[in-house]
């Protein structure tokens, strides 16, 4: 079984595997994957087309279209096959991987990152990178 705990709002499309929890207030995007015996900490998000692997302890919130890893979770990578199942071309697939490559590997802290994909020309007008710094910048609990 898996658990919904009380005022979760959950999107379409979600899988959950077996004896993975949602604590209170969680709120996930369309088309998210959480992995057998994954835990998620009450108040956390969960962006659409994002994972959260198995076994995986998340205590902060997963932008749209990352994997989260590990105990406590981490942004490892994109959810690269999530997304070539929804459709998505190779030209987004390689838009959410240079935006986490920025937010997530680059030499830049957070707010430096989303400053420079704000202004810079290639990345600010892109749906997927508006969608990612709009996440990041509205999240409570900071970025897994």
């Amino acid at each position: 079984y898996s658990h919904v705990a009380h005022d979760c709002i959950v999107g379409d499309s979600l899988v959950m595997s077996s004896h993975s929890a949602l604590g209170g207030h969680v709120r996930v995007g369309d088309c998210v994957n959480v992995g057998w015996g994954a835990g998620v900490h009450q108040f956390c998000r969960l962006g659409r087309h994002s994972m959260v692997s198995a076994c995986s302890k998340l205590v902060q919130d997963v932008p749209p279209f990352m994997l989260a890893d590990g105990s406590p979770a981490e942004v490892r990578s994109i959810n690269k096959v999530g997304m070539e199942r929804s459709g998505f071309s190779n030209d987004e697939i390689e838009v959410a991987r240079g935006v986490f490559k920025k937010l997530f590997k680059g030499d830049m802290n957070r707010s430096q990152a989303i400053e420079y994909l704000e202004k810079e020309f290639s990345w600010k007008e892109n749906e997927i990178t508006k969608e990612i710094i709009a996440f990041a910048q509205s999240s409570e609990r900071g970025l897994a």
